[in-house]
């Protein structure tokens, strides 16, 4: 599953999770229409467990959660 979380003239960055016999890969994606040679490029990538890709989300609410 890819979803695009940012996306502007200039730039879009995605978040891609597939499922390995390992567990769960996560990419996160950056493409830039307007480079010279546009193309998407991998920024981040691993394979975690269910339950880790649920912390990193409580860690993202909880940080979302404490800005003003």
């Amino acid at each position: 599953m890819r979803s695009v979380f940012h996306s502007s003239g200039a730039f879009e960055l995605s978040a891609q999770v597939g499922q390995t016999p390992y567990g769960l890969h996560l990419q996160l994606i950056s493409f830039v229409p307007t480079a010279r040679s546009p193309r998407q490029q991998v920024q981040f990538e691993g394979v975690f467990s269910k339950s880790e890709i649920k912390a990193l989300r409580d860690a993202l609410d909880e940080a979302l959660d404490a800005v003003p």
